[in-house]
């Protein structure tokens, strides 16, 4: 069979159905009503003459002809993406859409370079659209490797194969309790792992079961947020501590709402990378946000050596 407008269209609904994880999930996604994704689907189905997903009370699944179909699809339109790329840098068009991700709470950070960044992206000529997705370091890696974002932002625990990862600027992690806790009236300036053993601690979800710095062991049972704003809320409940950028806690120690652990005993220097998909050609407007990351970086590095601690390439 040849594949048609209309059947890259439907293609493209089948993708963020799968994506979603369904059809009133895709609602949103895609703007249309449960019943025209129904009909989009019904007609790629009769197209293909295979069935894509089952639907029903035990909940949406691809068949495995779906799985096929799904794979198949993301190989087509990442190389009609090439294609396109191509044909912009040939063209020497600034034209074309950034999918970026950044991990939560990083707008607080002292080193201005992504929002610098992408001033400069926009002030360019060039028809630019951008997506911009505020997640944990574990689904940026995710959405990377699925190719549903360009690049993305964050400190990883762990390298994974089919990455690229460059390294930006530095964050100081610093243990927190707040004035609710026992240990806040404490002198703290000298306290050790060994003093911690009866406090319960608040963990970050993607490292529980990985070795890291913030993760601390503890004889009280913790708790765990995928994002920092949980750990703030657990740390201001007065029944956890937690490592936390200092730039993000810095507003609650300035309250007196919160206090830091020993920095210099109970603290750690975490690195922030830009990470890529291996193996794919970049995009004029990717290349163009790298260029202006990599700017902004080496005047910021001028600034404060001791954040932006590795030039970026």
């Amino acid at each position: 069979m040849k594949i048609d407008n209309l059947d890259l269209r439907q293609l493209r609904v089948f993708l963020t159905v799968a994506d979603c994880g369904g059809f009133s999930q895709a609602q949103a996604e895609l703007n249309f009503s449960i019943s025209t994704i129904s009909i989009q689907m019904s007609d790629l189905e009769t197209r293909l003459g295979m069935r894509l997903c089952q639907r029903g009370r035990s909940g949406f699944s691809l068949t495995k002809e779906g799985e096929r179909v799904y794979s198949a699809a993301k190989t087509l339109f990442s190389q009609i993406d090439g294609f396109n790329n191509e044909i912009h840098d040939l063209r020497q068009e600034l034209s074309g859409k950034l999918l970026l991700g950044i991990a939560d709470n990083l707008v607080t950070h002292p080193n201005p370079s992504i929002s610098q960044s992408l001033h400069q992206l926009f002030n360019m000529e060039g028809k630019i659209e951008t997506a911009i997705s505020i997640l944990s370091p574990n689904l940026l890696e995710r959405e990377v490797l699925d190719q549903r974002l360009d690049i993305a932002i964050g400190a990883f625990p762990k390298q994974l194969p089919g990455l690229l990862y460059q390294p930006l600027f530095t964050e100081n992690q610093i243990l927190y309790c707040s004035s609710k806790h026992p240990l806040f009236n404490s002198n703290t300036d000298k306290l050790s792992l060994q003093d911690l053993v009866k406090y319960k601690v608040a963990q970050r979800g993607y490292t529980a079961g990985r070795p890291h710095p913030s993760n601390i062991k503890t004889a009280g049972s913790g708790a765990l947020s995928y994002q920092m704003e949980g750990l703030v809320y657990l740390v201001l409940s007065g029944h956890f501590i937690a490592h936390l950028p200092d730039h993000l806690a810095q507003k609650w120690v300035e309250r007196g709402d919160m206090k830091a652990l020993n920095p210099q005993g109970l603290g750690y220097e975490s690195t922030f990378e830009l990470i890529v998909r291996a193996g794919t050609h970049a995009s004029p407007v990717l290349k163009a946000f790298k260029q202006c990351l990599a700017t902004c970086l080496a005047t910021e590095k001028k600034k404060d050596p001791a954040i932006t601690k590795v030039p970026f390439n």
